[in-house]
């Protein structure tokens, strides 16, 4: 059965639930300091990552200097590795509140490392995201950390 992407916004909504508050360390593919990288639940695509604070922060000017140094630490090293099997990549960060003009969906300020994709023409295109099951959404995240663990070598 496919779990519809709106369903589980609207759940986390409704009960005022953090899903990168509460991550499971078993869908983190890397931690830092201040910042965790996941493989993007509802992926546009494939190799879509996210980079998440550790801490509940809903806008990037909350951030300390510490952590975006952090951050951009993360973001060097994960479109480093990207950019070995794709061509581009988007950075795109999300902050702000749910609700507001830009569709965010979660109240948790992040980054979407997104290869090879046109922004904005799968959300006009009215597609519905497909949000992963938890036995597919483990088995991509197992591949990049083999996939990543053989180019440190």
């Amino acid at each position: 059965m496919q779990i519809k992407y709106h369903d589980i916004v609207a759940h986390n909504l409704k009960y005022n639930l953090c899903p990168f508050c509460d991550m499971p360390p078993k869908f983190i593919l890397e931690s830092s300091q201040y910042f965790f990288v996941t493989l993007a639940r509802a992926p546009y695509i494939k190799d879509h990552l996210l980079i998440i604070p550790h801490r509940h922060v809903v806008l990037f000017n909350d951030l300390s200097t510490k952590e975006v140094k952090d951050l951009m630490s993360l973001v060097s090293k994960r479109d480093d590795f990207l950019h070995q099997t794709h061509s581009d990549i988007n950075l795109l960060l999300r902050d702000g509140f749910v609700g507001g003009k830009v569709g965010k969906s979660v109240n948790h300020m992040h980054f979407h490392l997104i290869p090879d994709l046109a922004i904005g023409h799968e959300e006009k295109s009215g597609t519905e995201r497909e949000f992963l099951s938890e036995k597919e959404y483990l088995k991509r995240i197992q591949t990049i950390k083999k996939t990543c663990k053989s180019s440190q070598e």
